[in-house]
């Protein structure tokens, strides 16, 4: 490394800077938290977070949000103007001021070292030794702080004048260097000696080469002391007042102009900062440089992706299509028309003539070595390979269409997709066109595609058509045929397959069947624009949402069933994309270059994305989790790894961070409180954990946190972090507490069954007493009670015999005959045995009323009733006023009238001596037997009512049927 070092630094020549392109650069100020922004030194500590020095604090930062740390919430602490920041082993921080010496926060703990003599230093640079002395580089002093806070001055010990000390640094032989305005300095064995070849040079900084040798950054450039002796004088004349080495063997420089530069592989790449650039500069952890400006705090990465826009020379960053050559040239078709890009060089393809807006190019397809440019309103042109126009194609009609998709086949023809439909073009006058009268689904053609068996596949806005080499057109209508409606991409695989992308997700079409890859899946937005295959084993789909990248292996899992969501890798903005809005409804809407890299259309440029550097950034996923704060009832509390918490807390909540600083956005939390959840918490962005109401018990808070694309399945993709707590039982549930309550009332129970006992003997006496008395009163009462029963079984038996008898005639009354004709009538019909029902009336019955009174009237009545008895078996009620039913059971129609007239003979032979003994009664009888037609109560009565009015009708006093 070392070697290889040497020798691209001796190559190295100021040649032209390099795109600044390729590094992304993401800047936060004030606006987002910073208390200044001036950042004037950074540091990672061992935990990961973000240290800043500032003029107005300290800052920790997260990847999302700052923590600031000043006089006005530190008491105690003066921590403005800090210079030097310094992380220790064991978790500790070390910050230098500008006039209040050094302060070390720890777990929460802020601490002033030293005494009342390090209260005023101004401190430039810091470095411990393994005895845990503080080596401290001041304006004027080396001085080293021992472990109990005395301060020594080392430089005046050993000889040094009174100069600034700018940075002090570890060799690997254990020796300190010593950088001053003055010269370098090493102390070896207590004895201090200085540089000669280093005597002239104002030292601002220094790093390592990994050989033995040291690269100085000083008032007049770069100059690297080699371990054998050579020296190298590198950027003469430019203040360098920092510099650090990247993984890569590329030194990275704040230079005292303002600007930030990298050194690697003989270029210079400047990379643009806002503001005036500090000497804070890191590299930290995950190969990100931070640099502090007098605008704040940036952030510096080689993402995966980069962007080429208008100050590239690309003439629109509203690019829609893409495709590259047969000569490895780009052609790049945006909304102000064509660009020719042969490597970093970008020429413009004039398509209309004179200097107005040219035409919008929204689809390309090769040809030999030309290409063919459909536009938004200009037809389809024919350009070369140095981009002259050779022909320009007007589809048929007044008004051109917009021209989305080309495809050229290999016997000369283009097919050309446009708004009005399919138009196949020979090379003659004549265009075939295929419509919706043809049979396809949608005017709109979004995309063309030849598949392997020379099938040719049509994408529209309402669905998909394949045209077979046979001329015939088969539709799939959207929503109906196809589970989705516009249709942007189709890609072939050598099975039979077919993907598709489209507004539903993506889509593959096996035989009849198509499978549904969308946001139930895990894919982020289901309207994908492009299907490209990287031939390695992954799908990338462009989307408003970023580029996806899907494993096929992943997506044959879900399709079978073997797992419930797709691992989707997601590059956008964060990564280095110009926009995460990537362009479709244009053909290409992307492109796989023979290089291998990606080339994909977005409204803010052409994006360039290498998948080697996603695999790259991919292995560095595994980030650390840390717990932030934890607030109990609303009052913060230092951070340790386990709490006791009283019974009577409510709330508890704990914030917590994954320290991934290259796309922090794209950080997934889950959580888990073991002793209470039952599984985990998914978090999604959020980065809080509140629990309420606790039980009394003991818990640990677990919290994990991954960088898209997740996988919580797979342990060592995710970090984690965790947090006890014991949360103390209320009084009455604590053991001793619990025990005192069982004795106290085991010894109540034992006084209670005491004092109940004696209570019960004296109660029994007393009871067995009025026993006896009761005893004595209660057989009188059951005799008397006894006496009352039979009394009241006489009087129920009365009221029922009164319920259902007449009082005059002491007859059934007509409640009773009914109730017994009811029954009479279910019996006779059962056993099909014959029934006659009479009704019989006293003749001229109101004349004996009005001549002799009612109570004569009542008289006649109960010696007529006395005279109707037919013997058992037959039944008799009266029916109301003068007139009585009479049932006679078994009794055929012949019979039953013979022994009515019987009945009438002996009414007719009744002397009422008391009310007249002239008085000559008679009565008049209808008779109806069981039949047709009088087979129910109704019809009976109705029957004998007809016959008894008839008899009356004849002359009374005779019986009629």
């Amino acid at each position: 490394m070392g070697a290889c070092l040497l020798l691209l630094l001796g190559l190295l020549s100021i040649s032209r800077p390099a795109l600044a392109a390729r590094h992304t650069v993401a800047g936060w100020g004030m606006e987002q938290g910073l208390p200044h922004n001036l950042v004037q030194a950074v540091a990672q500590g061992s935990d990961g977070f973000i240290w800043l020095g500032t003029w107005e604090g300290v800052v920790r930062f997260n990847g999302r949000s700052f923590t600031v740390f000043d006089r006005q919430n530190t008491p105690g602490a003066e921590l403005s103007g800090v210079l030097s920041i310094l992380p220790e082993a064991n978790g500790g921080m070390l910050f230098g001021t500008v006039s209040n010496g050094i302060y070390r926060y720890r777990n929460g703990h802020w601490q002033a070292l030293g005494g009342n003599d390090a209260r005023n230093l101004s401190i430039n640079a810091m470095a411990r030794d393994a005895a845990g002395n503080v080596w401290i580089g001041s304006k004027d002093r080396l001085l080293r702080m021992q472990p109990n806070g005395q301060l020594l001055d080392e430089g005046r010990a050993l000889g040094l004048p009174e100069v600034a000390v700018t940075t002090l640094r570890w060799a690997g032989d254990g020796s300190l260097l010593v950088g001053t305005e003055e010269g370098l300095y090493q102390l070896r064995d207590g004895r201090l000696q200085q540089w000669p070849a280093a005597r002239a040079l104002v030292v601002r900084d220094m790093v390592s080469d990994l050989a033995g040798g040291w690269i100085l950054a000083a008032d007049d450039g770069i100059h690297h002391f080699q371990a054998n002796g050579r020296q190298q004088h590198l950027l003469m004349g430019e203040r360098v007042d920092a510099v650090r080495r990247d993984a890569q063997g590329g030194l990275w420089l704040s230079l005292s102009a303002g600007r930030l530069q990298r050194l690697y592989r003989g270029q210079v790449e400047a990379i643009s900062i806002p503001g005036q650039v500090s000497p804070a500069l890191l590299i930290d952890r995950e190969g990100l440089v931070w640099a502090g400006s007098t605008d704040g705090l940036f952030r510096v990465d080689e993402g995966a992706a980069r962007g080429i826009g208008r100050a590239d020379g690309l003439g629109s960053e509203y690019v829609r299509a893409v495709i590259e050559g047969t000569d490895d040239t780009a052609w790049v078709g945006h909304s102000e028309g064509l660009d020719r890009m042969v490597g970093e060089q970008i020429h413009p393809v004039r398509l209309l003539p004179g200097k107005g807006r040219d035409a919008s190019v929204l689809a390309l397809a090769l040809h030999g070595d030309g290409v063919w440019a459909g536009t938004y309103n200009q037809g389809v042109f024919d350009i070369d390979v140095h981009g002259r126009i050779k022909q320009q194609i007007r589809l048929p009609g007044t008004v051109q269409p917009l021209v989305r998709a080309l495809l050229f086949d290999a016997d000369g023809s283009l097919w050309i997709g446009s708004s009005d439909g399919l138009y196949r073009y020979d090379g003659s006058a004549d265009f075939r066109h295929y419509g919706q009268e043809e049979g396809l689904p949608g005017l709109v053609v979004h995309t063309l595609y030849r598949d392997r068996t020379g099938v040719l596949w049509i994408g529209t806005d309402s669905g998909m058509a394949m045209l077979g080499q046979d001329g015939r057109l088969q539709a799939w209508m959207a929503d109906k045929d196809i589970p989705a409606r516009y249709v942007f991409d189709f890609l072939g695989d050598d099975n039979g397959d077919l993907w598709i992308a489209s507004d539903h997700g993506l889509l593959r079409k096996r035989g009849l069947d198509f499978a549904v890859f969308d946001h139930r899946n895990g894919l982020p937005r289901d309207k994908v624009f492009r299907i490209i295959d990287d031939k390695a084993g992954h799908l990338w789909l462009p989307s408003n949402l970023g580029v996806f990248r899907l494993d096929r292996s992943d997506l044959m899992a879900v399709a079978a069933g073997a797992r419930a969501h797709l691992s989707v890798q997601v590059l956008d903005h964060t990564d280095g994309m110009p926009s995460s809005q990537a362009n479709g409804a244009s053909s290409p809407a992307g492109w796989m270059t023979r290089a291998g890299s990606l080339l994909l259309p977005t409204s803010a440029g052409l994006a360039v994305v290498n998948p080697q550097r996603v695999d790259n950034n991919a292995r560095l996923r595994k980030l650390p989790v840390v717990i932030e704060n934890v607030v109990v009832d609303g009052y913060p509390q230092l951070l340790q790894g386990s709490y006791a918490l009283p019974s009577e807390v409510e709330r508890v909540a704990v914030a917590f961070a994954g320290l991934g600083f290259r796309a922090p956005d794209k950080m997934r939390y889950r959580y888990r409180l073991e002793g209470f959840d039952t599984d985990w918490v998914d978090a999604g962005t959020r980065t809080e954990a509140v629990y309420t109401n606790l039980p009394a018990g003991n818990y640990r808070l677990r919290v994990q946190a991954m960088s898209l694309p997740l996988d919580w399945d797979n342990p060592g993709r995710g970090g984690e972090a965790s947090v006890s707590f014991h949360v103390a039982a209320p009084l009455w549930q604590r053991p001793w507490v619990i025990l005192l309550a069982v004795l106290a009332l085991a010894g109540m129970v034992l006084l209670l069954v005491s004092w109940r006992t004696a209570s019960y003997r004296r109660r029994q006496r007393l009871l067995n007493t009025q026993i006896t008395a009761r005893t004595q009163e209660l057989s009188e009462k059951n005799r008397a009670l006894e006496q009352a029963g039979a009394e009241r079984e006489v009087l129920l038996q009365r009221l029922e015999h009164q319920a259902m008898h007449d009082a005059l005639t002491n007859l059934p009354n007509r409640r009773a005959g009914d109730e017994h004709l009811q029954q009479a009538l279910r019996e006779a019909l059962a056993c099909q045995s014959p029934l006659t029902v009479a009704l019989l009336d006293i003749d001229h019955f109101k004349q004996i009323n009005d001549r002799y009174g009612h109570e004569a009237g009542d008289r006649v009545l109960r010696d007529v009733a006395g005279l109707l008895q037919l013997g058992s078996g037959h039944f008799v009620s009266r029916h109301g006023g003068e007139e009585f039913l009479v049932v006679l059971h078994g009794v055929e129609p012949v019979q039953a009238a013979q022994q009515l007239r019987e009945l009438g003979q002996r009414v007719a032979r009744l002397r009422c001596e008391e009310v007249d003994p002239a008085l000559v009664i008679t009565a008049s009888i209808g008779l109806a037997a069981l039949g047709p037609g009088q087979d129910t109560v109704r019809t009976l009565l109705a029957a004998a009512d007809r016959q008894l009015y008839r008899a009356k009708r004849e002359g009374r006093n005779r019986v009629l049927s």
